[in-house]
């Protein structure tokens, strides 16, 4: 398999690789990808459901929304070829987060043979900062990727 660098078909490449990924009450569908510069936006619909008792969303969920942008990032680089399964991700809560829509960006820093480095941000629909994440993975072909 070659790398999948049109956007329209990346676009359709990553939504059925994450589609079997769910978690009950978080849906995201992909706003805007890029290959070249290994970036993806992902608009997120967040039930009130995952909220904790002070009403926020609780944080392993925003984590799992980073790290969703950070695994389709690093995929996206790679052209849909490659699995992002992290070895550290450092996340920092910048705001609480209210259930609703939200904005992912995932942004590929560096992608090498061993190792990649990626970073995603996670927004209100407003525009506001409510968390960061920096991730290290170790990139894997997708099981459908034959070396």
């Amino acid at each position: 398999m070659k790398p999948v660098t049109d956007r329209e078909a990346l676009i359709q490449r990553m939504t059925a690789l994450f589609s079997e990924i769910s978690v009950a009450g978080l849906d995201l569908r992909i706003r805007d990808l890029s290959y070249e510069a290994g970036t993806v936006t992902l608009d997120f619909e967040v039930s009130p459901t995952l909220a904790n008792q002070l009403g926020f969303v609780q944080g392993g969920i925003v984590a799992t929304m980073l790290d969703a942008c950070i695994g389709m990032a690093g995929a996206i680089k790679s052209g849909g070829l490659l699995a992002m399964p992290l070895a550290e991700m450092k996340t920092t809560f910048v705001r609480p987060v209210q259930s609703g829509r939200l904005v992912g960006k995932g942004d590929t820093i560096r992608l090498g043979k061993n190792l990649a480095f990626i970073e995603a941000s996670l927004f209100s629909e407003a525009g506001s900062l409510l968390a960061r994440a920096s991730g290290t993975a170790s990139p894997v072909p997708f099981p459908d990727v034959t070396p």
